[in-house]
C-alpha cells in the first residue's frame, strides 16, 4: 500500500498490483474502501491494477469539502504520484460517480470508462429523501445500525441466503468506516451534477456492468445510459445485485478483463 502525503498534512492511500504504463484503476463504492475488490484481484493477476481509498475512506483522509470534484481531484493526484498519464478508470456504485466527474475534468486521462453498477443520472426525489434519512441517523450517532441496514439489501435475495458470512463481514467492514466521512458522501451524492453529457462526449470506449436483481441501480437506466456513448460495452448480469464482485467474482473479472483489452486496442 503506498501513502499520499500532500502538503496540506492530508494523506491518500492506494495499492498497486502488477506493472504496466496503462493500469486498470479501481474506485470503491459507499461506504466501502478498496479491500471491496478482494475477491476479483486473484483473477486480475495478468492486468495492471491500481486501487484506490477515495477522501474519508480505508486510510485516506476526508476531503475539506463534500464533493465528488473533490474526490475526482484525489484520484487524480494518485495518478500524477505515480506518473500515470493514461488509465481504464472503473467505479462501483458511489465510485462511479466519481468516475463520471473524473471524466467531466480530466478526460485526457482516460483509455477507458466503466460504471460497475452506477449510472450518470442525479438522485430522484425517494433517493434523495433516503439520504437525507441516512445522514439524520448518522448524526445521532447511529452509524453501526445504519451500515447493518445498508449492506444486505445490496446483494440478490439468493446471495443473502446463501452466504450470509459475507455480508457480515462487508458490514462490519462498513462499521470500520468513519461517520463523518459517511456523512460527508451522503452529501456529495445528494449535490452530484448529471453527467449525461460528459458519457454522450467521451471518445473512449464505456463499460456499463449491470444487475438485473440491482436493489439501487434500475438496469432498464443502466441500459439507457449506455447508449449514450459511441462506444458502449453493456453488460447485463442476470441474477447480480448492486455487488456482482462478490456474488459473481470470475464473471466479474472477466468482463472487466474483456474490456481493458478493448480499451488498448481502442488506443493503439
Amino acid at each position: 500500500m503506498y501513502l499520499i502525503y500532500h502538503q496540506d498534512s492530508h494523506t491518500e492511500t492506494f495499492s498497486r498490483y502488477n506493472s504496466g504504463e496503462i493500469p486498470l484503476v479501481l474506485l470503491h463504492g459507499f461506504c466501502e474502501d478498496q479491500r471491496v475488490w478482494a475477491p476479483i484481484l486473484p483473477h486480475l493477476n495478468h492486468l495492471p491494477v491500481m486501487l484506490i481509498d477515495l477522501p474519508g475512506f480505508g486510510q485516506s483522509a476526508m476531503a475539506e469539502v463534500p464533493s465528488m470534484q473533490a474526490y475526482a481531484a484525489a484520484v487524480k493526484a494518485a495518478l500524477d504520484d505515480q506518473n500515470i498519464s493514461s488509465c481504464v478508470l472503473v467505479g462501483h456504485s458511489m465510485g462511479g460517480y466519481v468516475a463520471l466527474e473524473f471524466a467531466a475534468y480530466w478526460p485526457e486521462y482516460l483509455a477507458g470508462l466503466g460504471l460497475f453498477h452506477a449510472h450518470p443520472f442525479t438522485d430522484n426525489e425517494e433517493r434523495k429523501t433516503a439520504r437525507k434519512r441516512g445522514i439524520e441517523t448518522l448524526l445521532a450517532g447511529k452509524r453501526d445500525l445504519y451500515v447493518a441496514q445498508l449492506f444486505p439489501n445490496l446483494f440478490a435475495s439468493t446471495f443473502q441466503a446463501s452466504r450470509p458470512d459475507i455480508i457480515q463481514a462487508l458490514t462490519e467492514y462498513g462499521k470500520q468506516q468513519c461517520a463523518e466521512a459517511i456523512i460527508q458522501a451522503l452529501q456529495a451524492m445528494l449535490d452530484r451534477q448529471d453527467h449525461q453529457q460528459t458519457l454522450a462526449g467521451l471518445s473512449c470506449p464505456s463499460l456499463f456492468l449491470l444487475g438485473q436483481k440491482d436493489a439501487l441501480i434500475p438496469y432498464d437506466q443502466g441500459i439507457q445510459a449506455g447508449l449514450l456513448p459511441d462506444k458502449s460495452m453493456i453488460e447485463l448480469m442476470p441474477e447480480a445485485g448492486h455487488m456482482a464482485m462478490w456474488e459473481f467474482p470470475d464473471l466479474s473479472s472477466l468482463l472487466l478483463s474483456r474490456f481493458y483489452q478493448w480499451c488498448l486496442l481502442c488506443k493503439k
